[in-house]
């Protein structure tokens, strides 16, 4: 990977950081609220880990996916949170002023953004990550 291409990723790493810090944070009261909870923000962390090494390596297209996927399901289970609850966790019904919340809901719409613009770029013809991968695949 050329140092351009690395610097064009960092914006994606450290608004991935940011989401996994703000749900590591919250882990040992969700782990007490809702074990369930609790395990799905470990798995979000250990995500972001994963997508941010994906976009610090050749791999950056799968780094933005799984992140988007990340980041959207995030945004889904806050809103389901705040609006309808979810099993044995409607104690946030309507708190949508949470601090974390807000910080959180920031970063994943910001990685959304950032993720889709990088997902087109990766794709466009004349990329060359995409034409040396078409080279090699043709032999």
């Amino acid at each position: 990977m050329t140092t351009n291409t690395a610097r064009n990723h960092w914006l994606g790493v450290l608004l991935l950081a940011g989401i996994a810090l703000v749900h590591f944070l919250g882990i040992p009261d969700k782990l007490g609220e809702t074990p369930y909870m609790g395990w799905m923000y470990i798995l979000l962390v250990a995500g972001c880990a994963a997508a941010g090494a994906w976009l610090l390596s050749n791999q950056a297209r799968a780094g933005y996916l799984l992140g988007l996927v990340i980041s959207l399901g995030a945004i889904v289970f806050y809103v389901l949170t705040r609006t309808t609850g979810l099993p044995k966790a409607t104690g946030d019904i309507g708190n949508w002023a949470e601090p974390a919340g807000i910080i959180s809901l920031l970063l994943e719409a910001a990685f959304v953004v950032i993720a889709f613009g990088q997902l087109r770029r990766l794709a466009a013809p004349g990329n060359p990550v995409l034409d040396s991968r078409a080279a090699d695949m043709q032999r």
